[in-house]
């Protein structure tokens, strides 16, 4: 495996996760994605954050996983809202501001391992010239 095949690999698993930063903060108020049944009630589950791990997979090159994340969703009182049980509306366990950093990390990683491929790219180049 070389050096561009590995940074490829890695920009592909920060691509994903952005994708997923992505979905998320699209859907902070969504309070709906599905509907159940419980105590005899038709309840509305909103959308639950989803978090990109990055494991390693064949040949050691990073693979993304992709979890749902188990915290509580946030509550807020709104008696008139369609959605509401109780008067109170669940909404997304999606927090903005740490989206926009995972968002900031995951392109700052996605830039490093395109700087990475971009001077393995030259160093080839270099060789060649050297050798041809």
């Amino acid at each position: 495996m070389d050096s561009i095949e590995i940074s490829a690999a890695g920009m592909r698993a920060q691509r994903a996760r952005m994708d997923l930063i992505a979905a998320n903060l699209a859907n902070v108020d969504t309070t709906s994605v599905r509907t159940e049944r419980r105590d005899g009630e038709l309840r509305h589950v909103p959308y639950r954050r989803r978090i990109a791990t990055i494991l390693e997979g064949a040949g050691g090159l990073p693979v993304v996983k992709v979890v749902e994340d188990p915290s509580a969703f946030r509550a807020e009182h709104q008696p008139g809202h369609p959605h509401a049980a109780g008067g109170t509306v669940l909404f997304p366990n999606v927090n903005p501001m740490v989206e926009t950093l995972d968002m900031l990390e995951a392109s700052r990683a996605y830039e490093a391992n395109l700087t990475a491929a971009e001077v393995a790219k030259a160093m080839n180049q270099s060789t060649l010239r050297i050798l041809g």
